[in-house]
């Protein structure tokens, strides 16, 4: 499952009123990364998306 599918469907179970631990059980994921992804808002996530496209190098 690719990041940006987690973070849909995180918000999609958060909205039918899941609890935090209940969407990190369901999805074998961490109850802080469910945490950090209810964060933040679409928009900081594509860009964090986009960050992880390209790093620098040393």
């Amino acid at each position: 499952m690719t990041k940006f599918m987690v973070y849909t469907k995180i918000y999609e179970l958060y909205a039918m009123g899941f609890s935090k631990s209940a969407i990190a059980r369901k999805l074998s994921i961490s109850r802080n990364t469910v945490a950090k992804y209810l964060k933040n808002t679409s928009e900081e996530f594509e860009e964090y998306l986009f960050s992880l496209q390209t790093r620098k190098k040393k």
